[in-house]
C-alpha cells in the first residue's frame, strides 16, 4: 500500500470515528428518550448503530439507560471537543469570509489576505489532524469499551 493511500485510509477512519464520537451524546439521549417513551426496540436499534457494535438483542431498555448515564461525561467531552473542532474549522478555512473586512495586515501570514488565509488554514489543518487522530480516537475507544462492557456484563 502506498503512503498516500494509507494516509487517505487513516483520514477516512478518523473521520468516521469522530462522527461516531460526536453523535454519541445526542444519539444516546434520543435512545434514552425512546426507552422512557416505551419504545425499547427502537432505542436498541439506535444504540447499536451509534456504537457500531452489537445491536438489537444486546441492548435492552436498562442497558440503554445505563449507557446514557454512565457515558454522559465521556460523550459530553467528545461532543465539546468535536464541536470546538467544527467551529474552528469553519472559522479558519473560511477566514476571508469572517475576517475579510478587518485589518489583517498585522495577522499571521500578512500583509496579504491570501497569506493570512493560507497560514490559518494550513495551521488549523495540522491541528485538526492531530486532534482527530489522538484525543478523539482515545475518547471513541473509551466509548466503545463502555459499550462492550455493558453488553457483555448484562448478557
Amino acid at each position: 500500500m502506498t503512503p498516500a493511500r494509507s494516509a487517505t485510509r487513516i483520514a477516512r477512519t478518523d473521520l468516521r470515528t469522530a462522527a461516531r464520537a460526536f453523535l454519541a451524546l445526542p444519539g444516546g439521549l434520543a435512545a434514552a428518550v425512546l426507552t422512557l417513551a416505551g419504545r425499547p426496540a427502537g432505542a436498541a436499534r439506535l444504540r447499536g448503530r451509534l456504537g457500531g457494535g452489537p445491536g438489537g438483542g444486546a441492548w435492552t431498555g436498562g442497558r440503554v439507560l445505563s449507557r446514557t448515564l454512565l457515558g454522559l461525561p465521556l460523550d459530553a467531552a467528545a461532543f465539546a471537543l468535536l464541536g470546538y473542532a467544527l467551529f474552528n474549522s469553519a472559522r479558519n478555512f473560511a477566514y476571508p469570509l469572517w475576517y475579510g473586512d478587518t485589518d489583517y495586515h498585522q495577522a499571521w501570514g500578512g500583509p496579504t489576505l491570501a497569506g493570512v488565509w493560507a497560514v490559518h488554514a494550513l495551521g488549523w489543518l495540522l491541528c485538526l489532524a492531530v486532534l482527530l487522530h489522538w484525543p478523539v480516537r482515545w475518547t471513541a475507544t473509551a466509548q466503545a469499551t463502555l459499550d462492550r462492557r455493558l453488553t457483555r456484563r448484562f448478557r
